[in-house]
């Protein structure tokens, strides 16, 4: 390994960087645009006041106290009043709100009786988020509301209002929410998003680079001047991606999770170190695969197709357990997998570092594993670069070359 040789080749690959416009927008635009896009989409990073349409056809004090009981919280907004359910779903097809609360008549005379009241509730399913917030909302305004109503029925039969409370609520339930105690969808969703833009945009920007270099004839160039030595030339080609990914771990640890109010509960220089040991294992499996790639232009088409396939598969929003067993299989070769995991342990949950190794231990291996693979494909692609050498060499060149030598 010689230091003069992979810093030559680093600055060269620097100079490819900067001249060449499509590699530049992928690894220094579309991070910091994505992050923009992100961060005007999810600044709130949960959904408030979902808008909710009601029918009451009881029309009195209890029904009106338990929708404005409803109406006070914070995830649900009445938006909408409605005099029958026809009308009502009619607003529900227009998407003028995601749900419908139903009164029934009858509804505060079987209250006074303890007698059950069945509540309607119509939701829009087709938005899942909004349609849990406005279930989980009226079904604990209800449990509420009937814990009050049970407790009054007690207190009105002479007991005790303390035993009265007992009575009316024998069984309670202590929930105690942690690592998102809000239950918002930004805390969740986040983290995987920042890692996913980065994980993609560096593979997009080093495949380009490597497929352009394959189709202008210069790989052969790069693997002379690291004087065919595999650690000289890859530190040199992709030296400059790792250092530019470790000022955009710094950005991503440092300026966006701060502005999301993104935790970091972990040991911080653990956090850095693994998460440039993911970025190592992507580098390497990417030039991997895209030293197949002989036009800059289907490498930057085929690598950006895999960015949502890829985060399917790791487990983000499905879990790999519940995967087909190929697809669990593709899932546990792919960096961001462990990562993501290893990000929650860490970052959002704060466990010790044992709780944790497996997940270490596994970048690991998937680094060595895509290290052997690049290794064994330079060297292939050299045996193939020294068999096509000698074939340049034309009957008139050799002619020329026999000429020469007898003069």
């Amino acid at each position: 390994m010689s230091l003069k040789i992979i810093w030559s080749l680093f600055k060269k690959e620097a100079e490819l960087v900067l001249n060449d416009y499509s590699i530049l927008l992928v690894l220094l635009a579309a991070p910091l645009l994505y992050f923009l896009l992100i961060g005007s989409t999810y600044v709130n990073k949960d959904e408030e006041n979902v808008s909710v349409g009601i029918v009451d056809l009881d029309q009195t004090r209890s029904s009106k106290a338990f929708l404005n009981k409803i109406n006070t919280t914070q995830k649900v907004a009445i938006t909408k009043s409605y005099t029958n359910l026809s009308e009502a779903r009619s607003g529900l097809y227009k998407f003028d709100v995601q749900g419908i609360i139903t009164i029934p008549s009858g509804f505060e005379k079987k209250l006074k009786k303890n007698e059950s009241s069945p509540i309607g509730l119509i939701l829009n399913n087709t938005k899942f988020l909004s349609s849990n917030d406005i279930n989980k909302t009226v079904n604990l305004v209800s449990l509420d509301y009937a814990l009050e109503s049970r407790q009054k029925f007690f207190e009105s039969k002479g007991i005790n209002p303390s035993f009265a409370e007992q009575k009316a609520n024998p069984i309670t339930a202590q929930i105690h929410a942690v690592y998102n105690p809000t239950n918002n969808y930004g805390n969740f969703l986040l983290p995987a998003l920042l890692f996913l833009i980065l994980h993609q945009t560096l593979l997009i920007g080093l495949a380009e680079s490597i497929a352009s270099d394959r189709e202008k004839g210069l790989m052969q160039v790069g693997f002379e001047e690291s004087k065919n030595n595999f650690l000289n030339y890859i530190l040199g080609k992709t030296g400059f991606y790792l250092l530019l990914y470790f000022a955009y771990l710094l950005l991503t640890y440092l300026v966006v999770y701060p502005f999301f109010d993104l935790p970091v509960k972990g040991n911080f220089f653990i956090l850095i170190i693994v998460s440039l040991i993911f970025f190592s294992a992507t580098i390497v499996y990417g030039w991997f695969i895209s030293s197949f790639f002989k036009s800059q232009t289907r490498a930057m088409e085929i690598i950006a197709f895999t960015s949502y396939p890829v985060f399917l598969v790791t487990g983000i929003t499905w879990s790999v357990s519940e995967m087909p067993l190929f697809l669990q299989f593709i899932s546990n070769l792919i960096p961001l997998k462990p990562f993501f995991i290893f990000l929650k342990k860490l970052a959002i949950m704060g466990v010790e570092s044992h709780l944790y190794l497996n997940e270490i231990i596994h970048l690991l291996v998937l680094l060595l594993i895509g290290y052997i693979a690049a290794f064994l494909r330079f060297r292939y692609l050299q045996k193939q670069m020294l068999k096509i050498k000698p074939s340049r060499l034309t009957p008139l060149n050799l002619n020329q070359s026999n000429t020469g030598k007898s003069l």
